[in-house]
């Protein structure tokens, strides 16, 4: 599973330099929507590797719980996920040059201290080209509300 998920992230990561100037809208999209498929799908099989290299080195986040962490944060907390899935609904991604912003919903479900829970949170994500290849530089998670 790790290899897929690493064979995915490869694929739609690498572009080439000058990507958001010469390259199309749609393909921009499709890259970032599915790298925010390979992050949900980290937490499930506890692949930090392939947060590693989507997150940018400065990448910040703040969680649902109003807590900010820093990539290493986030790296470490993967490893120790409870998730055995997450779906991601109503993605949307807004580009803006070299800038996209993404908004969605993500459903986590999975098993913490022998309790099942299920739990619905709103994101935005902030992803920037740079160097060659779209990184995630910035997220926010809320609750939905619902």
């Amino acid at each position: 599973m790790r290899m897929l998920t690493l064979v995915a992230l490869l694929a739609y990561a690498g572009t080439a330099t000058g990507y958001a100037q010469e390259g199309s809208h749609s393909d921009a999209v499709s890259k970032i929507a599915a790298m925010e498929h390979v992050w949900a799908q980290a937490y499930v099989v506890k692949d930090p590797k392939a947060l590693d290299r989507i997150l940018d080195r400065a990448f910040i986040s703040v969680d649902s719980s109003g807590r900010l962490l820093n990539k290493t944060e986030i790296l470490a907390y993967v490893k120790t996920s409870t998730a055995m899935q997450v779906l991601t609904e109503s993605l949307v991604v807004h580009l803006h040059a070299d800038t996209a912003i993404v908004t969605g919903i993500f459903l986590t479900k999975g098993v913490d201290s022998g309790k099942p829970f299920s739990r619905r949170e709103r994101f935005v994500d902030t992803w920037l080209y740079k160097n060659g290849q779209w990184v995630s530089i910035a997220s926010l998670v809320t609750a939905t509300g619902d």
